[in-house]
């Protein structure tokens, strides 16, 4: 009788409790007036997750390769060429790179890549194009995008949109893209240029539901962000997309990565926090990630 139990036993064992999990998520830290802050140690740090504070076993700069999605909603103006064209040589050997215009649907210009002469090609592509003046379809370029890096099981993803703004006509409920992002992992950062007519406003013949297409963009280009750790800029200029791109490069290259334990027995949960300890420090981190 004892070998047939004895197998079934450590079967019980093995399977009454969820082992002990490390997990990782990537921050970076900045001072009251925006700087970076790359001299913190885990002892500065207090991280939750379920609401309960966890043990930090690894601390240190993010060195992993990125994989960032550019999403590029310019209505067809080029605007965003040469910001994207510095952004990327400014991460050059850090990441890999790909390029999706939104004007209508989402179109691939490469796949994910660090070649320089693709990407370049690539580039080249952001001109003067056709306009969408009925709107894009930057929710639809986001949906796909954490949907891919969920497939893929990206460690460092990241999506970039940059847009000029104006309506999109979408059924994509935004509580389903913003699953999807938290599903993924990846930080959503925006970048868009305030009130700049580039794409003039299209006569609804749907009022009612073009108005909840565009209530539902602006929620994920507003919650997104903050729930994925990334930022959301308004710009006012062409220079400020740049700079405000370059700022992000920096941060990129100075985030850090953490480590923490949930112990043995314990679901992991979505919900996420991480603090600083020290003062005039503030920690930019997702809030949601994915439980499993």
């Amino acid at each position: 009788m004892s070998r047939i139990l004895a197998p079934l036993l450590v079967v019980a064992l093995l399977s009454g409790g969820s082992q002990p999990q490390t997990r990782r998520v990537y921050v970076s830290a900045h001072d009251r007036g925006g700087a970076v802050v790359d001299d913190l140690t885990a002892a500065d740090l207090e991280v939750k997750e379920g609401g309960k504070t966890r043990e930090i076993v690894s601390f240190r700069p993010a060195n992993d390769p990125l994989q960032i999605a550019i999403l590029v909603d310019d209505n067809g103006t080029g605007l965003f060429r040469v910001p994207v064209a510095r952004f990327i040589e400014a991460l050059l050997g850090r990441a890999e790179f790909s390029i999706i215009t939104v004007a209508g649907q989402p179109l691939r210009l490469t796949p994910f890549t660090a070649n320089s002469d693709v990407l370049r090609e690539a580039i080249l592509q952001l001109t003067a194009r056709p306009s969408t003046p009925d709107g894009g379809q930057l929710l639809a370029g986001i949906s796909d995008a954490a949907l891919d890096f969920e497939r893929r099981r990206v460690a460092r993803p990241v999506i970039i949109a940059l847009t000029v703004g104006g309506e999109e006509h979408t059924q994509l409920p935004p509580a389903h893209v913003l699953e999807q992002l938290r599903k993924s992992a990846a930080a959503l950062h925006v970048v868009s240029v305030a009130g700049s007519q580039l794409r003039p406003k299209a006569q609804p013949t749907r009022s009612e539901e073009l108005l909840n297409e565009n209530l539902g963009l602006n929620e994920v280009l507003g919650d997104g962000p903050k729930r994925s750790g990334g930022r959301r800029e308004e710009v006012q200029a062409i220079a400020g997309v740049v700079t405000g791109l370059q700022q992000l490069a920096e941060v990129f290259k100075r985030q850090y990565v953490v480590e923490y334990v949930l112990p043995e027995g314990v679901k992991p949960s979505d919900r996420f926090s991480v603090s600083a300890k020290r003062r005039d420090v503030t920690l930019r981190a997702p809030t949601h990630i994915p439980s499993k």
